[in-house]
């Protein structure tokens, strides 16, 4: 496990298409901003736990074609993930004086 050390408005990149953004903290709680492709998926660890307890095969394509769990009368269960927000160009302290 790699662990870095970031403070508000600082960012890391993984890959070429993934920039995650410390946005602010309070108390024990982080604040992430996630910019990434739309093919990407992200999610929380416990709706990913949950995602593959339920064998919803939207994960990724191989496991929807090699385990077809649900079948296909039974509806899906709905799973709420997070709602990715349009990025905003943010001014940084130098642009703003």
């Amino acid at each position: 496990m790699l662990i870095l050390s970031r403070r508000p408005n600082e960012s890391l990149r993984i890959g070429n298409n993934v920039v995650i953004t410390v946005v602010g903290f309070s108390g024990n709680q982080i604040r992430l901003g996630i910019s990434a492709p739309p093919n990407v998926v992200i999610d929380r660890e416990e709706v990913h736990l949950r995602k593959i307890a339920e064998h919803i095969p939207t994960l990724s394509p191989v496991t929807a074609t090699l385990n077809p769990v649900a079948s296909p009368a039974a509806p899906s269960p709905r799973v709420r993930t997070a709602r990715r927000r349009p990025e905003v160009p943010r001014r940084s302290r130098l642009q703003a004086e």
